[in-house]
């Protein structure tokens, strides 16, 4: 539902050239929001949610928590919406001028200011939360993470004539680019050594890299009814990890590296 009406906002933001539906918009957004939080309550009397439900082969994992907190969000973005849209305003300034050898104080009205994106990218930003709470994958978080970022990249920079705005967005940029990097390294590397991107496999691997401390530790994995082996370096496994671990600290300007 939320990613239906993200869709639809997308395509009515696209053939629309009033500004003054901005208030539209933004009440859209919330009434989406809302109907997708009924929607995931409805479905925690699933049965199935109590073990876990994989999707699209293991890329995405659903559980009754996740579910609970993707409703928890779902309330969240409604009232960050409520207490944060756009409504018709004039920017007030005050102008000094001079009559008959007096000064006085002016206010002037400009333009309206409406920000007609706004709820789109809350919406995108919210659809990258939820994903994340269900991945189970490294491939997923990683698609999940970059579309959240996305949208709080856009956000950073929403105001565009400030200078503020646009040095903090251009900030986050870079540093969430290089955040991005570290984390598709440590991937990489993780895939490389393990051929393993789920996080259930690498958790065992990891476990077993900790019990055998040689270089080389040799593990048996079952798939699909047959047995394999695999050798897996763990000085390598171990530095991976701790690349992945550097750029998600990276990602979420965790100390020392919000510097």
């Amino acid at each position: 539902m939320l990613i239906i009406g993200s869709i639809l906002l997308l395509l009515a933001n696209a053939v629309t050239l009033r500004r003054d539906k901005s208030i539209l918009f933004n009440r859209v957004a919330i009434l989406i929001l809302l109907y997708s939080g009924i929607l995931a309550y409805d479905s925690l009397a699933i049965g199935s949610l109590d073990t876990g439900i994989g999707v699209f082969s293991g890329l995405f994992h659903s559980t009754a928590i996740t579910h609970s907190f993707d409703i928890f969000i779902y309330i969240i973005g409604a009232v960050i919406l409520q207490l944060t849209s756009f409504y018709p305003r004039r920017l007030r300034t005050a102008k000094l001028t001079s009559s008959s050898g007096k000064s006085k104080l002016v206010n002037k009205n400009e333009e309206q200011f409406l920000i007609l994106e706004y709820p789109l990218v809350i919406l995108f930003i919210l659809i990258g939360a939820t994903f994340l709470m269900s991945s189970s994958d490294l491939v997923s978080m990683f698609i999940a993470i970059e579309l959240q970022s996305y949208g709080l990249y856009i956000l950073a920079t929403l105001y565009r004539n400030s200078e503020l705005s646009t040095t903090a967005g251009l900030t986050y940029f870079l540093l969430g680019g290089l955040s991005s990097c570290f984390i598709l390294l440590g991937s990489s590397l993780l895939y490389l050594n393990s051929g393993l991107t789920n996080l259930d496999g690498i958790y065992v691997l990891a476990s077993l890299c900790d019990e055998n401390k040689g270089v080389e530790a040799v593990t048996f994995i079952i798939d699909n009814g047959f047995i394999k082996t695999m050798n897996v370096n763990s000085q390598s496994f171990n530095l991976a990890l701790l690349i992945l671990i550097i750029g998600y600290l990276f990602k979420v300007s965790s100390a020392p590296f919000h510097f």
